[in-house]
């Protein structure tokens, strides 16, 4: 059974367009930093470091607060991201 609460990591970095702002949504600091990584890889800022220190444990939220794709993304992948304004 999938767990039902997500980890909200709050990250912010510096990417080659200026800051970036986003929130990591998963269970574990492993899985926060690699659903980052591969955010930024996809956004064309594979070279932007992400450590504990861009990405911190924020709070937790239940994840029926999230969309069914959410969710699936959640369940299928560890995790999902929220862009956020920076």
């Amino acid at each position: 059974m999938a767990p039902d609460t997500v980890h909200v990591f709050d990250t912010r970095v510096n990417g080659k367009k200026g800051p970036m702002h986003f929130d990591v949504m998963t269970t574990d600091e492993a899985t926060a930093l690699k659903l980052a990584k591969r955010y930024l890889e996809g956004l064309g800022e594979a070279d932007v470091s992400v450590t504990m220190k861009e990405c911190q444990f924020c709070h937790s939220e239940p994840l029926v607060m999230f969309s069914a794709e959410q969710q699936r993304e959640f369940r299928e992948q560890g995790g999902f991201i929220l862009p956020l304004s920076a």
